[in-house]
C-alpha cells in the first residue's frame, strides 16, 4: 500500500447548531454567535445554518482570537 496517498471520506456530514452544542457543551447564545462569525464555514440551509465536518476540523484546527475580532465583541 502506497503511504503517501491522502484518503479522504466521501460521506459528507453536515453539524447544525444543536449538534455543536452538544458535541462542544456550549451555550446556544455562543453557538450561534460562531456560526454567524464571518470567518466561519457555515452554510444556510433552509431556515437553519449548517456546517460540513471537514470545513468545521479545518476551523477548529487552526488558531482564533476571540478577543481580536470585533464580531465577538
Amino acid at each position: 500500500m502506497d503511504m503517501n496517498k491522502l484518503y479522504v471520506s466521501s460521506e459528507v456530514r453536515f453539524y447544525t447548531i444543536s449538534d455543536l452544542m452538544k458535541m462542544l457543551g456550549w451555550s446556544e447564545t455562543t453557538v450561534q454567535r460562531l456560526f454567524n462569525d464571518p470567518k466561519f464555514p457555515a452554510s444556510n440551509y433552509g431556515r437553519g445554518k449548517v456546517v460540513e465536518a471537514h470545513a468545521l476540523i479545518d476551523f477548529f484546527s487552526r488558531r482564533h482570537d476571540r478577543e481580536r475580532k470585533p464580531h465577538w465583541k
